[in-house]
């Protein structure tokens, strides 16, 4: 069994982190070598600080009589976009309001995020690049996505929070 890349909240999480003595390390494939190995924290949307758990990082053992290769590696919560603090629902609810005709500041600003208008411009442009590397892996085991990408993630994945089911189901970075 392959070790998850994303949990769904919290307790799923904790449940992964039981389980993890049962999968193959990520960068040796080795079984049996795989334990918690500490909470990955970061800054949380609201709250100030970073007390926010972002996921949970697991160590391939290689002390002892443990074979394993002494590398880490991070199961992420789903609501949360890899080395950036912007959840999916946000950035969701922004792709929405863009692709609805607002303008990328009226877009961000209706958000009310605490993030700089520049960091809109960059999740734009990222979406726009990205667009190819998503229809892609949406067009991978299933029929070919018809209409945009967004009308398709919102079909698949659920209007509420798509990017994050996204990450989810495919067990992939949002790209």
């Amino acid at each position: 069994m392959h070790a998850p890349r994303f949990a769904r909240d919290q307790a799923e999480l904790d449940q992964i982190g039981g389980r993890a003595k049962g999968w193959a390390c990520p960068h040796c494939r080795r079984h049996g070598t795989l334990n918690r190995h500490g909470r990955v924290r970061g800054l949380g949307e609201r709250e100030p600080g970073k007390d926010a758990v972002r996921g949970q990082r697991f160590f391939c053992s290689n002390r002892g009589w443990r074979r394993g290769c002494g590398k880490t590696f991070t199961v992420l919560l789903a609501t949360l976009i890899r080395r950036a603090t912007v959840r999916t629902g946000e950035l969701w609810r922004f792709y929405k309001a863009k692709l609805g005709g607002a303008s990328v500041v009226g877009a961000w600003e209706g958000l009310g995020s605490r993030f700089s208008v520049e960091a809109a411009y960059g999740w734009w442009r990222r979406w726009r690049r990205g667009q190819f590397a998503v229809r892609s892996i949406l067009a991978h085991g299933r029929d070919p996505p018809r209409g945009s990408v967004a009308e398709s993630l919102g079909g698949l994945f659920g209007a509420d929070d798509p990017v994050g089911n996204f990450q989810l189901m495919e067990q992939r970075s949002w790209p």
